[in-house]
């Protein structure tokens, strides 16, 4: 039986992999193959799983890993989730499968995974394909050692968001050609490659010295929470929220990335039946996408995910609950301060 073939999409938070992996999805798809997709979250939800669902409700399998690190913490977990795909029946058996890490991952420890004994034969990796965002600021690349590690371990590398800032992507493409100039690289506009551009599944993960000797937890200094609404929210309040300047209580901290599933206030919904919508915050934009309901009618939940450094998690509690436009004759719950704290 052939191995399963697997790529690894990696790269920062909110670089765009969720949109890659469904364009790389649905590309296989067409093709006719059985894929699958195994999605790792930091944080205790999975918003990016619900988006591929969404959009891939065909794969041969969809698999969230939350609360962890496919690198370290979850290992086990990923080797127990490939060896079931490889050992299912001939008929529900992918031949692709797309590995997505959260951006928070490093993806050196991915490349032992054929060596694991219980995969030895049985997966092939066939490359790392990194998103990066030409929106992020330039000095990441010389400071960021996950980034250097991200980019360099990549057998080909999506430059995304370019048609935003050509200038901004051009600069990016000089200093990356100028580290590593063997990298494989194009630019990708809402996950899509140039025609002619390298296929993704043929590359070998590259090991460049120098680029992967660091060994610290890239996601130690990091949180994630989140909080569920209980009815739609201002979407204008939303976007004075998240989009700088951020009101001066939530100053603090860094904030990495944030996304969500919501109803919007006097937004009707849609012909397909559906009021939810996704939000992806990243880079200072705010990106909206409609989300059909689910296969079985029932629509998915409402919530809002943050990701950041010594951010003050109650004022952005508070904040998102503030966003809520609750019904006439209906409340919105009021966030308490934790016991001690005024």
């Amino acid at each position: 039986m052939d191995a399963l073939e697997i790529l690894i999409v990696t790269g920062p938070l909110g670089s765009g992999k969720t949109t890659t992996v469904n364009t790389l999805l649905r590309s296989a798809l067409t093709e006719g193959r059985k894929v699958a997709v195994l999605i790792n979250e930091f944080g205790a939800v999975d918003v990016d799983g619900t988006l591929v669902a969404a959009e891939r409700p065909e794969v041969a399998g969809i698999a969230s890993l939350v609360n962890g690190c496919v690198c370290c913490s979850l290992r086990e977990d990923v080797v127990a989730t490939l060896l079931a795909w490889a050992d299912a029946p001939g008929d529900q058996r992918p031949d692709r499968i797309v590995l997505e890490t959260t951006g928070l991952a490093d993806p050196t420890d991915l490349l032992d995974l054929e060596l694991e004994p219980a995969l030895q034969g049985r997966i092939r990796i066939n490359g790392i394909l990194t998103v990066l965002s030409c929106l992020s600021p330039l000095h990441h690349l010389q400071q960021r050692d996950l980034l250097k590690r991200q980019v360099g371990l990549a057998s080909l590398l999506y430059l995304s968001k370019a048609d935003l800032d050509p200038s901004a992507a051009m600069a990016w493409e000089s200093q990356l050609r100028a580290a590593l100039p063997a990298l494989a690289m194009v630019h990708s506009r809402h996950g899509l490659s140039p025609e002619g551009s390298p296929d993704p599944w043929s590359g070998d993960p590259a090991r460049p010295a120098g680029w992967a000797d660091s060994t610290e937890l890239s996601f130690a200094d990091t949180r994630s929470f989140s909080l569920a609404f209980d009815h739609p929210v201002d979407p204008a309040a939303l976007e004075a929220l998240f989009l700088p300047p951020r009101p001066e209580r939530l100053a603090a901290g860094e904030l990495l990335r944030a996304k969500g599933v919501c109803a919007f206030a006097g937004w009707a919904p849609r012909a397909d039946g559906s009021d939810r919508w996704a939000f992806q915050v990243a880079d200072g934009r705010i990106e909206i996408s409609p989300l059909p309901l689910h296969p079985e009618g029932g629509a998915p939940a409402m919530l809002a995910v943050l990701i950041g450094t010594d951010l003050d998690q109650a004022a952005w509690k508070q904040a998102l609950r503030a966003l809520e436009q609750p019904p006439e004759g209906a409340r919105r719950k009021v966030l308490l301060p934790s016991p001690g704290k005024a």
